[in-house]
């Protein structure tokens, strides 16, 4: 007996179903070089017209290899991701077919050139340090040139960084200069840009920095960058990040640091005792996070442990199962693009919690973030926030509402239902159970991983089993480093600059409400110093204590501001009493050891750039540290070496003229020596 779902042939019709001139419906197949590029069409037509004689003779794999040869050997890219996609490309035409290896060739090189297409200049001409220097340096000798020429023809100020951003870019390189055209003749700050643009050093360092995020975005392109190849971060780029660590080694142990008074400290010292030693820094942020929630203790407030991610489309693998798969969403955006995408959410979610309105009041809470990147290199957010218990359902909803409210089509199916799992991923909230932990044991494990694997061994990730936290440490901090992102970031707690600074004091006050303040801080007991601070409630222009700075002027004559101290108020029923203390009264500057002179070779003036640059030594790289009061190079003014468009825009030769006179003598009697 059949079964009602089996197919039944009729046997009497056999003879014509087997006849061979009966017509047959032929199933189409799409035909996928119709979507390839006229370039990719003719290589491939040239590789089938040459393999049409030798078909059968060459292996599988030869086949393969020399397809995929054939195809990469037209894409412009670095020799890694070439050799890369190389082998990829010859493994899915070996394992998919020929069909399947065009359409990936096609998507991955369309998205590494999407990364590439970054950077104002040609990649080929900054992928090697010397090259760098020289476009920097060429930059720069453009940017004088058509200053000089447009300062002889009496351009305003605003007309002449329209002209140098005109022929040099620096607004491509630089987007925060975009912005310039809202600047008047009158402000000031144009000639602080004026002065950078004309800097190689300047050039030099904002090159880098474009460099390495397009190279490594790239990488991430092309598929280097994932729990199977290298997680979090490309080889590469890992490489890079030891290089410069054993660079920055090599030139600490040639420098010492050397105070007014005569007294030198080795800088390699100075460096282990300060949070740029790894360990101190995860002692400092365990200290602060511990006092967190001491505090919250005390003020019975609810820990909340929040996990906030980027869209899919940002997002270049999926996990399906225990495996990761290409995610065909994603739009090619770099990991810097995924972040401030979240940063642009958590600023309207602050915002809004911060607004007393008519339904409800300001929502109380405090904490800290930490960001982390999955094994493809995009960046989440994992965070505890102490909250007030009759806040906590207004800050959860709020919070689950913004992080949902923008490129929201992926949460909801066609019929408007919603997807539980997508909107998980995007944000996850916690209430941590104190039966089986505090805050601090939550974030511990992250603050560990982000910076030195401490009490990590024999711990994978989450989402990778095979990816050991301890293995990944570089990968995690080369990964940071290269898209300069700030990867730990308190929320609504008293300053940690002025926490650091009351450390430096070593003698008690006899105000008593400074001496508990400076007190706490000595100790290290961070809930004590957050509560005599004001508290949760106290926003940060009224705390008690502020730092205090004293003005000069940097090496492109804009006034910044530098710590010397310590200020403090306090309201005795009416009677204000205020404190000023120095911590900062010795000066100090970077020596070599054993050589006194080198300290006058100091970067200071726009004038003495050039030099450092050609001479490519390590020492014109310093370190930015709180300890490093650079002395600045002395204008000579019987030298005839420097801009005199830079001489004229020194604060005592404002000081003496007049507007109109200044802008006589700068714009009608300027000559460019």
């Amino acid at each position: 007996m059949l079964d009602k779902n089996t197919s039944c042939v009729d046997l009497d019709n056999v003879g014509d179903l087997m006849d061979p001139s009966r017509l047959r419906v032929q199933k189409e197949t799409p035909n996928t070089t119709e979507s390839l590029t006229p370039e990719l069409r003719a290589v491939v037509a040239d590789f089938v017209e040459s393999y049409k004689h030798k078909y059968n003779v060459d292996s599988p794999q030869e086949r393969a290899n020399d397809f995929a040869s054939s195809v990469l050997n037209k894409f412009d890219f670095p020799y890694d991701i070439k050799n890369y996609l190389d082998k990829a490309t010859a493994r899915k035409f070996k394992q998919k077919g020929f069909k399947r290896a065009l359409s990936f060739i096609e998507l991955r090189s369309g998205q590494v050139a999407q990364a590439f297409s970054m950077l104002p200049e040609s990649w080929d001409k900054v992928d090697t340090e010397y090259k760098r220097a020289r476009l920097a340096d060429e930059l720069a000798g453009r940017a004088r040139m058509h200053l000089a020429d447009a300062v002889k023809n009496g351009l305003s100020p605003f007309e002449l960084l329209m002209e140098i951003n005109k022929y040099v870019g620096l607004s491509m390189w630089v987007p925060a200069f975009e912005h310039s055209a809202e600047l008047k003749d009158g402000d000031a700050a144009y000639k602080y840009i004026l002065n950078r643009s004309i800097d190689d050093v300047f050039w030099l360092r904002t090159i880098n920095t474009a460099v390495i995020i397009a190279f490594e975005s790239a990488r991430r392109a092309a598929g280097m960058v994932s729990p199977h190849v290298s997680p979090y971060a490309s080889f590469n780029n890992r490489q890079w990040f030891k290089e410069r660590q054993k660079r920055q080694a090599e030139w600490v142990e040639k420098m010492a640091l050397e105070s007014d008074e005569g007294e030198t400290l080795d800088l390699k010292d100075v460096r282990n005792a300060s949070i740029a030693n790894p360990a101190n820094r995860r002692h400092e942020l365990m200290a602060r996070i511990r006092g967190c929630q001491e505090y919250a203790d005390s003020v019975g407030f609810v820990a909340l442990f929040v996990t906030l991610t980027a869209p899919g489309k940002y997002h270049r693998l999926k996990k399906r199962g225990k495996y990761f798969i290409e995610n065909q969403n994603w739009n090619g955006a770099p990991p810097v693009m995924a972040h401030r995408w979240i940063s642009a959410v958590w600023e309207k979610f602050r915002s809004a919690v911060g607004r007393e309105t008519k339904k409800r009041p300001a929502l109380d809470y405090f904490g800290m973030r930490v960001v982390e990147p999955h094994v493809d290199g995009t960046p989440h957010w994992h965070a505890v926030f102490f909250v007030a218990p009759a806040h906590v359902d207004g800050f959860t909803k709020m919070l689950v509402s913004y992080q949902t409210k923008y490129d929201c089509n992926e949460l909801y199916t066609e019929d408007g239902r919603r997807k539980e799992r997508a909107i998980k991923a995007r944000v996850d909230i916690k209430k941590i159970d104190r039966n089986k932990g505090d805050a601090v044991a939550y974030i511990a494990k992250y603050i560990s991983k982000n910076i030195d694997g401490f009490e990590l061994e024999g711990l994978n990730d989450l989402d990778a089993k095979k990816v050991n936290l301890v293995d990944s440490i570089v990968n995690v901090t080369s990964w940071s480093r290269a898209y300069c992102f700030r990867q730990f970031q308190f929320q609504k707690t008293p300053s940690v600059t002025v926490w650091r600074e009351l450390r430096r004091i070593k003698v008690a006050h006899e105000a008593v409400w400074f001496e508990k303040i400076r007190a706490s801080a000595d100790c290290g007991c961070f809930a004590s110093y957050f509560d005599f601070m004001g508290g949760y409630q106290t926003p940060q222009s009224r705390r008690p204590v502020y730092t205090s700075y004293t003005l000069t002027e940097n090496k492109y004559q804009e006034n910044v501001k530098i710590i010397d101290g310590l200020l403090g108020f306090f309201d005795d029923d009416g009677d204000m009493e205020n404190v000023q203390v120095f911590t900062r009264e010795k000066v100090w500057k970077m020596v070599k050891k054993g050589v006194e002179a080198v300290a006058d070779t100091v970067v200071g003036s726009v004038s003495g750039l050039g030099a450092l640059v050609s001479e490519g030594s390590d020492e014109s790289r310093f370190p930015r540290s709180s300890v490093n009061n650079c002395t600045q190079i002395e204008n000579d003014e019987n030298k005839e070496v420097e801009c005199r468009f830079t001489k004229h825009l020194r604060p005592n030769v404002l000081a003496g003229i007049t507007h109109d006179e200044y802008a006589e003598e700068l714009f009608n009697g300027f000559k460019w020596i």
